[in-house]
């Protein structure tokens, strides 16, 4: 069955309406994985797709068995959650919920998780997942953008990952992150902590290519335009930019009229204030102007640079040229700087673009 609707900004949920040759692996990775009990940890920018693969993957798979998803992007850039944020937002189990308490029913097994104390949430929640496990053939918890769980007040969560995988060998988990490094770190701290890494099966999602994604315009618009290269390459490539722009285009008249350079301006603006309020997300946490300074000099250099050659041409400088070394590991952790023999740069065009 063919997509009727290519161009969406919400989530997609179907598989003949996901692009992308890796995006479809992944989601053939992730649902191997889970009907396997594994773990699985899906990393990627944001915009990039990972919800899309997530909830497509969710769909074939609860004709399989049961899951239930936690979504905790809307607070990227909250330096504190509590137990009340952790509420699902989808499963295929019947399903109420209330401001003290969520509960879950399943083969006529009622289960109900208070969060008006951490002992009573933890209790719940480990008694959910028991029931959840002994009703269900297979399971699937999914938490999207799980390095947000860092920042849970009064109670490491790791605990209760760790005995789902210690005891439930039917409850596959899966973690997303947008900030891939803050991910695995909260996942795999030390030798001495847990480390939900070492089995964990990762996945990695990509920007699409140029001819990607102009086959994504191709299909969308039913067309083909030898603009369509350039403004794949001026997006970056990132799925979400480009269905926001195929969406722009068709609601302002294309392909009757011809919108698509005034389209690709109104998306790059759209794109650059999405970047700065990423950007401000980060700093909300990571309160320094020096990592503002050091993306500014990154974003204005047409190559790539040494720590070195960034120490010297900050204004503000860390005491020591060797703290510079943590700032840039914080800002490639977070998914805004890459490196490659000790050098940095910043890839994506539209970021660069809200920086300058």
């Amino acid at each position: 069955m063919a997509c009727k609707n290519i161009f969406t900004q919400r989530p997609i949920t179907k598989l003949e309406c996901l692009w992308g040759r890796a995006h479809r692996e992944a989601v053939e990775e992730l649902l191997e994985n889970s009907m396997e009990g594994e773990t699985s940890v899906l990393l990627g920018p944001r915009r990039i797709g990972k919800t899309s693969v997530v909830l497509t993957m969710l769909e074939l798979f609860k004709s399989k068995g049961h899951y239930i998803y936690f979504n905790f992007s809307r607070f990227l850039g909250t330096k504190a959650i509590s137990i009340a944020d952790i509420t699902p937002q989808k499963t295929s189990l019947k399903f109420i919920t209330t401001s003290k308490a969520y509960k879950f029913s399943l083969k006529g097994v009622e289960v109900e998780v208070r969060k008006t104390s951490i002992n009573e949430f933890v209790s719940d929640f480990s008694t959910l997942v028991r029931v959840f496990s002994e009703n269900t053939k297979s399971g699937v918890i999914v938490f999207d953008e799980a390095q947000v769980l860092a920042r849970l007040k009064n109670l490491d969560f790791r605990g209760l990952i760790q005995e789902i995988i210690d005891t439930y060998t039917n409850i596959s988990l899966i973690f997303t992150g947008s900030m891939p490094g803050l991910l695995v770190n909260y996942l795999n701290p030390s030798p001495d902590r847990p480390n939900f890494m070492r089995g964990a099966r990762t996945i990695t999602l990509g920007r699409w290519s140029t001819e990607e994604g102009v086959g994504y315009l191709k299909s969308g618009f039913g067309r083909d335009d030898p603009r369509f290269p350039r403004i794949v390459e001026s997006l970056g490539g990132i799925p979400g930019f480009l269905a926001y722009f195929g969406l722009t285009a068709l609601n302002m008249g294309y392909p009757e009229r011809d919108t698509l350079d005034s389209a690709l301006t109104k998306t790059l603006e759209y794109a650059k204030e999405e970047w700065r309020r990423d950007i401000g997300a980060f700093l909300a946490l990571y309160n320094s102007p020096i990592y503002t300074s050091i993306l500014k000099i990154l974003a204005r250099s047409e190559v790539p640079l040494r720590g070195s050659e960034i120490y010297k041409l900050l204004e503000e400088k860390p005491k020591r040229i060797q703290h510079v070394y943590k700032y840039l590991k914080n800002l490639e952790k977070a998914g805004f700087v890459k490196s490659s023999g000790k050098r940095y740069w910043i890839e994506d065009p539209v970021l660069k673009l809200a920086l300058l």
